[in-house]
């Protein structure tokens, strides 16, 4: 009887568990929304593993919109690096999120594609194509 009640209690506790993350098999997974605490906007921006592509702010929670279709990683790279490769056509193709922030302090998301040796805003669905 014991036994019994032990592995109920487990069986609770995992099915609890396993629903408190969000599901990346969701029927879209170029328009996924993931609610966070407002305070935490700019630690998902950078380690959450879907493409954040922008978010509508409260002031508890925030709702964020994501690319969840594949996998996204953060990195940074030297301007000078960059400018140079990008120029000399080696990044053709590539697809990254430029986040820069405003004088007011708000951050701006833009999907962005390098095609033709020149960085061009692509649409949050075409992130993953």
């Amino acid at each position: 009887m014991r036994k019994m009640l032990v592995a109920l209690l487990l069986m609770l506790a995992l099915t609890l568990s396993l629903g408190q993350e969000k599901a990346l098999a969701e029927a879209d997974c170029s328009n996924v929304k993931i609610n966070t605490g407002s305070a935490t906007v700019v630690t998902q921006l950078y380690e959450n593993q879907c493409a954040i592509l922008g978010w509508d702010s409260g002031m508890i929670t925030t709702d964020m919109k994501a690319n969840c279709c594949g996998p996204s990683v953060t990195i940074r790279v030297n301007g000078n690096d960059w400018n140079k490769l990008v120029g000399e056509g080696k990044l053709d193709g590539f697809r990254y999120v430029r986040v820069s922030k405003s004088n007011e302090g708000a951050y701006q998301i833009e999907p962005r594609q390098v095609t033709g040796g020149k960085p061009v805003t692509i649409s949050g669905a075409d992130f993953f194509k």
